[in-house]
This record gives structure tokens, C-alpha cells and sequence, in this order.
């Protein structure tokens, strides 16, 4: 696989967890300069992308089961690995409830929760086929559906109050007090699905950062369109601030009947790849460490547990049930394995036989 490629699909294993609970931890995590956390948030992921490549780049053509099965053996392997498939399965649960939670309120408000979460049958069947099915038909769909979001967002700009964004800055950073700053960070573990690709190339580090200041700037954008519009004492309120922000456009302009529908519906679409790669993940995790070839069941597990689990989260508050296990979870998924493959690459060097 291309760089390019690979380059595509780590925007949009980023991307489609932008626009929903992001946001809304941004804001609850301080009430002034929210550029702050973004920009720390950001280099944090820069670090730890850059350990992760470093380390896989000593084992080409290998996935990090794989490298902890030759390195540290199975059982290793295993307790290495169980936490980052715990962290998949709760994370994707969780940010796929909210995005299925919208579904219902804009587009199928008579369709019960557990019709609608049927719908992930579709990334599931595609995680089935492989990582190069997801890739080919997602880049495809993404190239498709991008320029929706980025219309939904510029057409706002219009309804700009440029008063709210002041303060600028918060020079006590306050936010490191705050535990929504770091549940955040699950928006920065798109990068893990880096480690089960079988990178047979190097993927250099010119090429990744350009890529991770792009997906800062929609990470601000996702944060400041709707804080500019609505302010920080009205948005703090909201569930869905950029489904809002969509509907304030003036609809005597704008193509569309109604922007928050086809807003969503490009999102979902998004989605939809994030979750089959993450699927994907799961299932490789699962079939790798436990099911000697046997894809098909891993597959099968990963989506009844899901669906049973989606049906269990049958509102916003059960979530945040779950938010300090899946924050530990992300911290050590984001840390702790790049951390770990690093570590298996300096002493594979050393003793390569």
C-alpha cells in the first residue's frame, strides 16, 4: 500500500471523531483560550506517532502481534495487547452511540435504538474482507463526502461573532485540572491502526506532521466554528454544537432544504470507515491472539458483543459511566503500546537473531 493511501485513512480514522463529543469535552475543559489543550493535545499525538513509526519501522512487514509475539512471546503479547482491544471495543461503543443517538433525533426519530444500530452490519461485513477492501472503498467514499464538511463549516462563517473569542488565552492553564481535557484524548488514537497494517515501507515523519496539521486545523475548527457563533455561555449547553451550527446557515442560499441533515449524513459516512477499521482491528486482535485463522468467528464476536453493548448505552448519561475506564484505556493505547514497540525495536536491533 501506498503512503498516500495509508496517509488517507489516518485523516480519516482522525476525522470522524471531530465533530461529536470532542467538541463538547473542548468546552467543558475550560472556558477560555481552547486553542490551549487543542495544541497540547496535538503534540502529544505528534510524540507518540513518532515512537510508533520508529518502532514498526524496524519490523517491516509485521503488525504489532506479530512483533510482540517474536519479541516478548504470546503470553506478552497478550497482556500487551488485551488493554488496547478493551480500549477499541469501549471507545468505538461509546463514540458510535452518540453518532447513532443523532441519527435518531434528525433523521429516524420513530426508529428504535437497536434498528438503527443494525446499520454498523456494513462496516462489520467490510472489516470481514480486509483492510484493503476498507481502504479502496472508503477513500472513495471520503473523497465524496469531505467536501460536504468542509462546505457545512465555511458556509457559518457568516453567523461569525468574532467577540467570542475572547479570552484568548488562559495563562494559568487551568484545563490540566479538568478531567474532560484528557477523555478527550480518544480523539488522538487514530493513529494505532498504523500498527496492524503491515507497513512494508517506512512511512517518514515530513509526511506524517503536514498530515497531523491538517487534522489540528479541523480539530479547531470543530471547537471554534460553533464557539464563535453560539459563545461559550449558550454552547456549553449543547449536545451536538456542530449539527447546531449547521442549521443557523441561511437556507435561501445554501443548495440544501435543511444543512444538519446532509451534515450528519456526511458524517455518518465517515463514520462508517472509522468503524470498519476499527472493526477490522478488533477482529485481527482477537482472530491473532486467541483464534489461530479463524476470521470469520472473531468477526462474528466483535459484532454480537458490539451490538449487545450499543443496545446497553441507551442514553447519553449511561456513557459516562464508562469514561474513566476508557480514559486509563486510551492513555495507555496512545502511550504505553508506542512506548512498547519502541522499546521491542531497540532490543530487536540489538539482538536481531
Amino acid at each position: 500500500m501506498s503512503n498516500r493511501a495509508l496517509l488517507t485513512m489516518f485523516v480519516i480514522a482522525h476525522l470522524s471523531l471531530y465533530f461529536y463529543i470532542y467538541p463538547v469535552k473542548m468546552i467543558e475543559a475550560t472556558s477560555t483560550g481552547h486553542w490551549e489543550p487543542i495544541v497540547v493535545g496535538f503534540l502529544i499525538e505528534l510524540c507518540c506517532v513518532w515512537l510508533y513509526v520508529k518502532g514498526l519501522s524496524a519490523f517491516p512487514g509485521k503488525d504489532i502481534v506479530d512483533i510482540g509475539k517474536m519479541v516478548a512471546g504470546n503470553w506478552m503479547a497478550r497482556l500487551l495487547l488485551i488493554p488496547l482491544l478493551a480500549f477499541l471495543f469501549l471507545n468505538s461503543n461509546i463514540t458510535h452511540s452518540y453518532e447513532m443517538e443523532s441519527i435518531s433525533i434528525l433523521l429516524l426519530p420513530n426508529t428504535p435504538t437497536y434498528f438503527i444500530v443494525l446499520l454498523y452490519v456494513i462496516p462489520l461485513y467490510i472489516a470481514w474482507k480486509g483492510y484493503a477492501a476498507i481502504s479502496r472503498g472508503g477513500i472513495l467514499l471520503f473523497i465524496c463526502v469531505l467536501p460536504l464538511v468542509v462546505f457545512s463549516l465555511i458556509s457559518a462563517m457568516s453567523n461569525f461573532d468574532f467577540n467570542n473569542i475572547f479570552p484568548l488565552y488562559d495563562t494559568r492553564l487551568n484545563f490540566f485540572k479538568r478531567p474532560m481535557f484528557y477523555s478527550a484524548f480518544f480523539a488522538h488514537a487514530g493513529f494505532l491502526f498504523l500498527g496492524m497494517v503491515k507497513m512494508r515501507h517506512k512511512l517518514p515523519m515530513r509526511q506524517v506532521t503536514p498530515i497531523i496539521g491538517i487534522l489540528f486545523m479541523f480539530a479547531l475548527f470543530s471547537v471554534y466554528v460553533p464557539m464563535l457563533i453560539f459563545g461559550q455561555e449558550s454552547i456549553i449547553y449543547f449536545r451536538y454544537p456542530n449539527v447546531l451550527t449547521s442549521d443557523t446557515v441561511d437556507s435561501e442560499w445554501v443548495v440544501f432544504d435543511w444543512l444538519p441533515t446532509f451534515f450528519v449524513i456526511a458524517m455518518i459516512a465517515i463514520a462508517m470507515i472509522e468503524a470498519a477499521v476499527t472493526f477490522w482491528m478488533m477482529a485481527t486482535l482477537i482472530e491473532k491472539l486467541f483464534l489461530r485463522k479463524k476470521r470469520g468467528i472473531a468477526v462474528l464476536i466483535v459484532g454480537v458483543l458490539s451490538y449487545i453493548f450499543s443496545c446497553y448505552l441507551d442514553n447519553i448519561d449511561t456513557l459516562e459511566k464508562f469514561t474513566i475506564v476508557s480514559t486509563l484505556l486510551c492513555f495507555y493505547s496512545i502511550i504505553g503500546i508506542p512506548l512498547a514497540v519502541i522499546l521491542m525495536s531497540l532490543r530487536y536491533r540489538r539482538n536481531p537473531a
